[in-house]
C-alpha cells in the first residue's frame, strides 16, 4: 500500500524518481511565480544569484536528528487540521517565540526571512496553488515556535522544536538550489510531508508526549533530509542519491499516514510497521556486528557517529553503508578492504570501488 497521492501537472517533464504532486517551493525570490507550473531550465537552475547559503549558517545534520522512539510505542492520529493564513497577531506571535529561541542571531535571521517570504506570498498575488503551499509551511513553522516555548515540555524537547523550524528553513532554501529539478521535487516532497506532520500537532487531542513521539520521528527524518543535500554528507554517486531519495520519501509518507485522521486502520498499521523498523535499525544484529567490525579497525569516534546518524536516518542497511562514505570513516574502510582475514573485507571493498547501493550483498551472513 503506498500512500494517495496526486498525479503530477501535465506540464511537468517526467522525472526518473516517484511521481510527487507538489511543485518546487513557492517562495517568490527562489522560484518566480510564472515558473510554478513549469521546471527551471538547466541555465535557470544554476542562476548564480540563486540565494545560497553561508557555511557558518548550515545546520549539522548530526546535530539536527533526534532519537527515534522505540519501537512499538504508538499515538493516535492527529485530527485533520484547517489551514489557515497567520493572522498578524499569529505572526507577531511566532516571531516572538522565534527571537525568545536559543538559536543563533544569523539562524534567527534565516527563519524570520522565511516567515515574511511566507507571509508575503499569503498576502499577495501568487498563484492559489502558491497560497496553499504558502500558508501550510508558515502554519508548521508557527506551530513548532509556539511549542518551543511551551512549557509542558521538557527543555530538551522545547530546543528541538526550535531546530526543526530552522531545519525546515534550510531544507527549503537547499530544494531550490542547483541539484536537478528531479531531486529537487523529491525533496520538497519529503520536506511538505514533514511539514504536514508538525503542522497537525495543532490538535488540541494529543498530549505531550504524543506530540514528542511525532516530532521525533519527524526530526530524525527531516536531519536525513539535510544530510542528503549538504555538501560532504550527501552522496556523491547517482545510484545511491537516488537510493537513499527513495528511502527519505518512503518514511515521511508513512509518517504523514500513520498520523493522518484520514487513514484506514490497515494503512496506518503499514505506516506504522515502516517506522517501527526505521526506529529498530541501529538494534539490528547485523548493524551491530558492523559497528563491532569498526570498533576492532579502531575506526575514531566520528566515524562511528556518522555511520549511527545516518542509520537512524535512513535505516539499515542503506544509512549505514551511507555512513560508512563519510570522510572520517575513509581510513578504517580501506584498512578493513585490506584485511583479507576479515569476513566484513568484502563489503568494505564494494564500499571503496562501487556505489554503496551496490554493497548490501557483500554483508556477511
Amino acid at each position: 500500500m503506498d500512500p494517495p497521492v496526486e498525479e503530477p501537472p501535465v506540464e511537468q517533464p517526467p522525472v526518473e524518481e516517484p511521481p510527487v504532486d507538489e511543485q518546487v517551493p513557492p517562495v517568490e525570490e527562489q522560484v518566480p511565480p510564472e515558473e510554478e507550473q513549469v521546471p527551471p531550465d538547466e541555465e535557470q537552475q544554476n542562476n548564480p544569484d540563486q540565494e545560497q547559503n553561508p557555511p557558518d549558517e548550515e545546520v549539522n545534520p548530526d546535530q539536527q536528528q533526534g532519537v527515534l522512539p522505540a519501537e512499538g510505542e504508538e499515538a493516535p492520529p492527529a485530527q485533520n487540521v484547517a489551514i489557515q493564513t497567520l493572522t498578524a497577531g499569529e505572526l507577531k506571535q511566532a516571531q516572538d517565540n522565534l527571537a525568545a529561541t536559543n538559536l543563533s542571531a544569523a539562524e534567527k535571521a534565516k527563519v524570520k526571512k522565511q516567515l515574511d517570504d511566507l507571509q508575503a506570498i499569503i498576502d499577495g498575488n501568487g498563484t492559489q496553488q502558491q497560497k496553499d503551499e504558502a500558508k501550510a509551511l508558515a502554519k508548521g513553522l508557527a506551530e513548532a515556535l509556539r511549542l518551543s516555548k511551551d512549557t509542558d515540555f521538557p527543555k530538551e524537547d522545547r530546543e528541538r522544536y526550535a531546530k526543526l523550524v530552522l531545519g525546515v528553513t534550510t531544507a527549503l532554501e537547499k530544494v531550490n538550489g542547483t541539484g536537478s529539478v528531479a531531486e529537487r521535487l523529491v525533496y520538497f516532497k519529503v520536506l511538505q510531508d514533514l511539514n504536514t506532520v508538525l503542522t497537525k500537532l495543532t490538535d488540541k487531542n494529543l498530549t505531550v508526549q504524543e506530540k514528542v513521539l511525532y516530532s521525533k520521528y519527524a526530526d530524525v527524518l527531516l536531519g536525513g533530509v539535510l544530510a542528503a543535500q549538504q555538501p560532504g554528507t550527501a552522496p556523491t554517486k547517482p545510484e545511491d542519491k537516488k537510493k537513499i531519495q527513495e528511502k527519505l520519501q518512503k518514511n515521511a509518507a508513512a509518517l504523514k499516514v500513520y498520523q493522518s485522521a484520514d487513514s484506514s486502520p490497515e494503512q496506518r498499521a503499514e505506516a506504522k510497521a515502516t517506522l517501527d523498523e526505521q526506529a529498530r535499525s541501529v538494534t539490528d544484529a547485523k548493524y551491530l556486528e558492523l559497528v563491532e567490525e569498526l570498533k576492532r579497525l579502531n575506526a575514531p569516534q566520528a566515524c562511528l557517529d556518522a555511520v549511527q546518524n545516518r542509520t537512524q536516518q535512513a535505516g539499515w542497511p542503506d544509512g549505514s553503508l551511507w555512513g560508512l562514505t563519510d570522510k572520517s570513516c575513509e581510513d578504517t574502510v580501506k584498512a578493513g578492504a585490506a584485511d583479507s582475514s576479515s569476513d566484513w573485507a568484502a563489503l568494505f571493498e564494494c564500499i571503496v570501488n562501487e556505489p554503496f547501493s551496490t554493497c548490501p550483498a557483500r554483508i556477511p551472513e
